[in-house]
């Protein structure tokens, strides 16, 4: 029977590792989905990504054992709706500060009575077929809210305590933002880390798995060494630039060196 092993992995403990795409090439997402990352997150918060091209991804990880998990642009029904009926195995909720605003993410990617998630998925054979998926989704969907305000660093117990995540997500730029903080001090500043720690803590405490996108992976392995269990490890507009970077620097070293 098919599962969603990502949610799997954080229940028994275990960490997992992903990275986020923002490309809807057919090559990229036949390379990044037999890489073997854990999960693939399709970035739609910050790529200009709509329903149609979020569907065609998904399509194209289809063949690969990764979920795939889609960062909706904001915390509406409708678009959480729409990601997990193009095929996404979860969500993730962008700025969330209460609980109540995270419990309207849960309800929205819940069919009910658990939530009001309308009936209408395009993509199902991830979980066994269109009669399956619908008595399997609300089991086996994520939803992992991002915590990245000092508001929601204040509601954060609540926000642990709701129903329904699987995990949270911290969105260290942003968060650095509301912090106070200014370019080039977002990542890797005391005040932010500090920030970060306390949101971990938390998360260990109420027992619910802590991520962060962290990039280099010298930053994810800081974290996952710390207790983190989710974590970014690249992303597709990142491979092609480092790679090419690389290639450059290469070629003008031999040739300066001629």
């Amino acid at each position: 029977m098919l599962a969603n092993t990502t949610k799997q992995k954080l229940r028994d403990g275990k960490p997992v590792f992903g990275c986020t795409v923002q490309f809807d090439d057919p090559f990229i997402t036949e390379v990044i989905g037999a890489a073997g990352f854990d999960f693939i997150l399709i970035d739609g918060q910050h790529a200009p990504l709509d329903g149609e091209k979020i569907f065609k991804m998904t399509r194209g990880f289809a063949p690969t054992e990764s979920q795939v998990i889609v960062r909706v642009v904001w915390n509406e029904t409708w678009l959480i709706n729409q990601a997990l009926d193009m095929g996404a195995d979860g969500v993730i909720i962008p700025l969330p500060n209460t609980a109540d605003e995270v419990r309207r993410a849960v309800k929205a990617a819940k069919y009910p009575p658990k939530g009001v998630r309308s009936n209408g998925p395009r993509k199902t054979d991830h979980l066994g077929g269109f009669g399956e998926y619908q008595a399997r989704a609300n089991e086996e969907t994520i939803v992992w809210p991002q915590i990245e305000s000092q508001e929601a660093i204040d509601n954060i117990d609540e926000i642990l305590q709701v129903e329904g995540i699987d995990g949270i997500m911290v969105g260290p730029s942003d968060l650095a933002y509301s912090l106070g903080l200014q370019p080039p001090d977002l990542l890797g500043h005391p005040k932010a880390e500090e920030a970060i720690q306390f949101i971990l803590d938390k998360c260990d405490e109420h027992g619910v798995p802590w991520g962060m996108f962290t990039q280099p992976f010298e930053v994810a392995e800081k974290w996952l060494r710390r207790g983190g269990k989710i974590v970014t490890v690249g992303s597709d507009y990142g491979f092609i630039t480092s790679g090419a970077a690389t290639a450059v620097s290469g070629a003008r070293r031999v040739i300066d060196s001629l």
